[in-house]
């Protein structure tokens, strides 16, 4: 499954969410209550509100496709699981994975006879998208991208632990700034000498771009937002993570944000956003970039104004 943790680590990680497809709050409310019965275990009420869900037909997110999928394998409904996964492959024109065989979510699927020609279905796409990548490039986005999670999976496992345990969350802090050092100046080396390459080269692995500077200081993120801007402009990377750079450069800098994107903790330790440049305009400008309403991010955040 795979957004599960995009949407836990929204606020540490800044990850766009919703630009992929048009937004709609209902579908919005289906599929995040679908990802918590998950988290839950009700895998059965999980596969059937992610139903309800994709069969709301312009709306529907990439991710929640093989979530649903998985959701269905977990509940012992190889039918659906397929049905789902078969018509990702058949939606997605570009879709193929390197780690489908290893999801354990899906592992009731591996002695099916359709789990095979599915992987083989894969594995030619995956050829024909990947033939004129920068492979090795696109192999060492991949792994500075896993870095950057993993550590902040760990920071994260750490500031939630109960009792808090001050130590620990202070050392996975200090761990985190050295791998985002280090992530850094690799990611700046290959901006400052061969620029943001794009998907035709690195595939969905240009996003390691993106998150990298994003977690990087103000002064490296509006040495390269342009470079950004113009590779949102040709549809490279999402409108909603330009919004995010801006905003975050925005606060760093003590100017009010524009799109609403940042949140921040008060001094009770609540989660609260960030002044805003224009709340009546927000959501105007929000649509614009491909975000949902401010309010339902909000909520999704469990945040208030």
């Amino acid at each position: 499954m795979v957004d599960l943790k995009t949407l836990l680590m929204l606020v540490l990680l800044g990850l766009p969410s919703w630009a992929s497809a048009q937004y709609n709050k209902k579908y919005a409310e289906l599929t995040i209550k679908a990802d918590s019965l998950f988290m839950a275990g009700e895998f059965e009420a999980s596969s059937k509100v992610f139903g309800e869900a994709l069969q709301m037909t312009g709306f529907v997110q990439p991710q929640h496709r093989y979530n649903g999928a998985c959701a269905a394998a977990m509940a012992n409904d190889p039918e659906t699981a397929f049905s789902r996964l078969y018509n990702k492959l058949s939606e997605e024109k570009d879709w193929y994975s390197d780690y489908i065989s290893n999801d354990e979510d899906l592992i009731s699927l591996h002695e099916d006879s359709r789990w095979q020609v599915l992987l083989d279905s894969l594995n030619i796409r995956k050829r024909r998208i990947e033939a004129n990548f920068d492979k090795p490039l696109r192999r060492k986005l991949q792994m500075i991208e896993k870095t950057d999670q993993e550590v902040r999976l760990i920071y994260l496992s750490a500031h939630n632990r109960q009792p808090h345990d001050s130590i620990a969350e202070a050392e996975a802090l200090r761990e985190m700034q050295r791998v985002d050092k280090i992530n850094q100046d690799q990611i700046c080396k290959i901006l400052d000498t061969r620029g943001l390459v794009g998907k035709d080269k690195v595939g969905d692995a240009i996003g390691t771009f993106w998150m990298v500077i994003q977690h990087a200081g103000v002064d490296i993120q509006k040495k390269y937002l342009s470079l950004f801007q113009e590779a949102a402009n040709k549809g490279d990377i999402s409108k909603e993570g330009i919004a995010m750079m801006e905003d975050r450069i925005n606060m760093f800098e003590g100017r009010p944000q524009k799109y609403g994107s940042q949140i921040v903790e008060d001094e009770q330790g609540q989660q609260v956003i960030y002044q805003l440049l224009d709340a009546s305009k927000v959501d105007e400008w929000r649509s614009e970039m491909g975000m949902e309403p401010l309010d339902d991010y909000l909520k999704k955040m469990n945040a208030h104004r």
